[in-house]
Order: C-alpha cells, then structure tokens, then sequence
C-alpha cells in the first residue's frame, strides 16, 4: 500500500505544543490575547492578529518549534509498522520558507531523530489530492477537513477507490468529518481498521 500522511496536527502535536509559545510572542510584543476563532489552523485566524504580526511569530519561534515537536501518540509506531509491511509512506506537509527559516533540513532532522520512516517527501502548499494521484495512493491521513474533503471528492470523481483518514485535531473536533472519509482519534484506529499490528512493530523496533 502506498500512504500519503500530512505532519503538523497528524504526525505532531503542533498546536497544543505551540500555544506556550503564543503567549511568550504576545507577552514579547504586548499584543492583545483575543482568540477569534477556537477552530481555526493559523495563528493570524485564531488570535486577533494581523498577517505580518502572523509572519514575524512564525519566523522567530517557527523552527525551533519544528525540531521540538511531540509525535502524536502511536504515529511512530504505525509508520514503523506500515514500513515493516513493505507499504510506502509519502509524507505531504505545507510547510514553506514563506513562514519557516529552513524548513526542509529541520523537518528531515526530526524524522530522523524520532525514526519515522518515509520514502518521499513534498514541502509547500501543492494540491495533496494531485499528490496523492501522482503517487498512486491507497490511503490518506490528514487533520485539515477542507483538504480531505478535496482528497475525497477528487477520487470520487476519477473513480478511483482510496480510503480517507480525518485525524482529529484542536482544530476539527468540533467540524464534520466529510462524506467518504473517516474520523479517527489516534493511529491506533487506522492500524485497528487496516488490521495493522503495532504492538509486532514496536517488539521488532
């Protein structure tokens, strides 16, 4: 099976971990801790922030967040194991110099260091559902309901059977799951509906 799996909010834990360092940037620059939106991905849409307010937080904590990053709870464990089983993993993530210093040599480094298999990797915001033709995927895991939204309905209208994975997230749990997609809580679900052993992976590992 080919895999096609997004990073911050799926593989990571990116929001949660970066609110402590929204409320130093805000303390910093004596902004207003207004939260506009609780479901909301960017900062510059959570908070009452204008976009270079935005862009100059990101630019001064945006790397260091990267490298520091928890993984989400099982996420080692399954792509471990889906590598185990031969299956290919592309890794899709938005990440782009226009907020990030370097965010290919950090992102690439944290894989490393917490032994996350992949076999190909896109950085920028490219359409995930032409990625995941290009690749020929079977399977994909996203925390953006818009963008699996798109997943889903571009395969739809091709024909072509893949199944779609909605990671909940801060962001989501709140928002409905698309039609043809499926909430899951953790990796632990898509393992269970894949029939995927993990504890086998973490024994080998």
């Amino acid at each position: 099976m080919i895999f096609v799996v997004d990073l911050d909010d799926t593989v990571c834990l990116t929001a949660e971990y970066s609110l402590n360092y929204i409320v130093n940037f805000i303390k910093k620059n004596n902004l207003p801790y207004k939260q506009i939106s609780s479901n909301a991905r960017f900062a510059e849409k959570n908070f009452d922030w204008s976009m270079e307010e935005a862009l100059a937080w990101y630019k001064e904590y945006g790397d260091q967040m990267m490298a520091e990053f928890p993984c989400v709870d099982y996420a080692v464990e399954f792509l471990q194991a889906i590598h185990n089983k031969n299956s290919k993993t592309v890794i899709a993530t938005a990440r782009t110099t226009d907020w990030h210093t370097d965010p290919e040599k950090i992102t690439k480094n944290w894989l490393s260091e917490n032994k996350i298999p992949y076999d190909k990797i896109y950085f920028g915001r490219a359409d995930k559902q032409q990625i995941c033709e290009e690749v020929g995927a079977d399977c994909f895991i996203d925390d953006d309901v818009n963008i699996v939204k798109k997943v889903v309905d571009h395969f739809a209208s091709i024909k072509k059977p893949i199944k779609v994975f909605l990671m909940t997230s801060e962001f989501n749990k709140e928002l409905e799951c698309p039609n043809g997609a499926i909430r899951v809580q953790s990796f632990k679900d898509i393992a269970k509906a894949l029939n995927i052993d993990l504890e086998q992976s973490r024994n080998l590992n």
